[in-house]
């Protein structure tokens, strides 16, 4: 679906798929590949980390482009608490996106929400 149709499709695909309600609003057109194979784990990463450890009732994710730059946001009104140390997909999301001059936020205090949020430049060198 990524390949074909780009981010947007894709992403709806794997919210339909959640147990946990997911909402979407990504207003992006097609980028390149390693940025959208990047936006795709993040989102899949965060919605797999959602179903198993949040207690969530419902996540949303949003996406844009500002200045040059894809921002992703996934929210969900879990628990709180995540913390990217404590194991490897976040840490893992956080390296692919270092390769891309990219970088991974998260903030989750104990009680919820919880936001994962990543950035890095739409455009990437050929």
């Amino acid at each position: 679906m990524l390949s074909d149709h780009g981010l947007v499709p894709a992403v709806h695909e794997i919210a339909d798929a959640s147990p946990v309600p997911v909402a979407v609003d990504l207003q992006v057109a097609r980028l390149p590949g390693p940025v959208e194979t990047a936006a795709y784990f993040f989102v899949s990463e965060a919605l797999t980390n959602i179903a198993r450890h949040a207690g969530a009732r419902s996540a949303t994710v949003h996406g844009w482009i500002h200045r040059g730059e894809l921002i992703v946001t996934v929210v969900d009104d879990g628990v709180g608490g995540a913390d990217p140390a404590r194991g490897t997909g976040l840490a893992g999301l956080a390296a692919r996106l270092a390769a891309l001059d990219g970088q991974v936020t998260v903030v989750s205090p104990a009680g919820g929400p919880t936001e994962v949020r990543m950035q890095c430049p739409a455009s990437q060198p050929a």
